[in-house]
């Protein structure tokens, strides 16, 4: 399969602080009006659990709930193993989230796999409003956007395009291929895809990913779609042709995953007494998939 070149931080971070705003019109007040259709076409996948070696937790978790303001001791880590993944996904989940771990074990696991491969940990963190972000490829959810097939979608579609799944010689967001097929188009999808081309292309792989899985599709239900349709057809063409291909429809096995981040210990000191660190390894022959250093919580905050 293919992996991104796509590798340090300052080149992403460069793209992300000089999006500028978009001025041409949304399209529809929000997507909400596709969330139900989400939930009832895109099919849970089955799952088992198991909890995270006793007295550690992934590095990336613990640094995410440090930033946050959160004390690691209160995330619960589980190892979620999916049926049509040889690879488990480590979720990292704060024991006083809005929502329950069985919600976002559901609808993680309802994302096509091969857009669930590009994704690291899912985390949940507690807030009086959702909002939530990617960092690297980790999902970090706030409030009840855990269970929101919307946001889920969204936040996964920061790492097909940063990591460089659709694209893979550059973010699809900053290409020049994106920019003259937008140029084309008369609207945004909403106004939240009016925040920069990272959220727009974001928000238009929800749409993209509406039209692929939802009888009737969003062009059946925005009469108006055509607006869009030059950035539909782009990430539809992108995802239809990458490797692997059709990122955005469900089925098959995962071809390849994000490596995990390594365990720490909670508590953060080499005389704590815990067992040995857990084996984070991905299963020999799944592939690696080459991660890139991004952030988009000053730009995502969609809920």
């Amino acid at each position: 399969m293919r992996v991104s070149s796509i590798s340090t931080v300052i080149a992403l971070f460069a793209a992300l602080v000089s999006s500028q705003r978009l001025t041409k019109p949304p399209l529809q007040q929000n997507l909400d009006n596709l969330k139900q259709g989400f939930i009832d076409n895109l099919r849970p996948t089955t799952s088992t659990r198991t909890a995270f070696q006793a007295g550690y937790i992934p590095s990336d978790c613990k640094k995410i709930a440090i930033r946050e303001g959160f004390n690691p001791a209160d995330i619960q880590t589980w190892n979620i193993k999916y049926s049509d993944c040889v690879a488990e996904w480590v979720f990292c989940y704060h024991r006083s989230s809005n929502g329950a771990l069985n919600d976002l074990v559901d609808r993680f696991g309802r994302l096509p796999v091969h857009t669930r491969q590009f994704n690291r940990h899912i985390v949940s963190l507690p807030a009086t409003s959702g909002h939530a972000y990617n960092d690297g490829g980790n999902l970090v959810f706030f409030g009840d956007t855990l269970s929101n097939m919307n946001v889920h979608i969204h936040e996964a579609a920061h790492s097909l395009d940063l990591i460089g799944a659709f694209y893979p010689d550059k973010p699809l967001s900053s290409s020049a291929k994106w920019t003259s097929e937008y140029n084309l188009d008369s609207a945004v999808p909403d106004p939240y895809a009016q925040t920069n081309q990272v959220e727009n292309v974001a928000q238009n792989t929800v749409v993209t990913t509406y039209e692929r899985n939802v009888p009737g599709g969003f062009f059946g239900l925005n009469p108006n779609a055509n607006r869009i349709f030059h950035q539909y057809a782009t990430v539809d063409t992108e995802q239809r042709n990458a490797d692997p291909a059709n990122l955005l429809v469900p089925g098959g096995v995962c071809t390849g995953r994000l490596a995990n981040s390594s365990p720490v210990t909670i508590a953060g000191t080499a005389t704590a007494r815990v067992a040995a660190a857990p084996d984070v390894a991905l299963p020999p022959g799944l592939a690696t998939i080459r991660g890139a250093s991004f952030n988009t919580n000053s730009s995502c905050n969609i809920a």
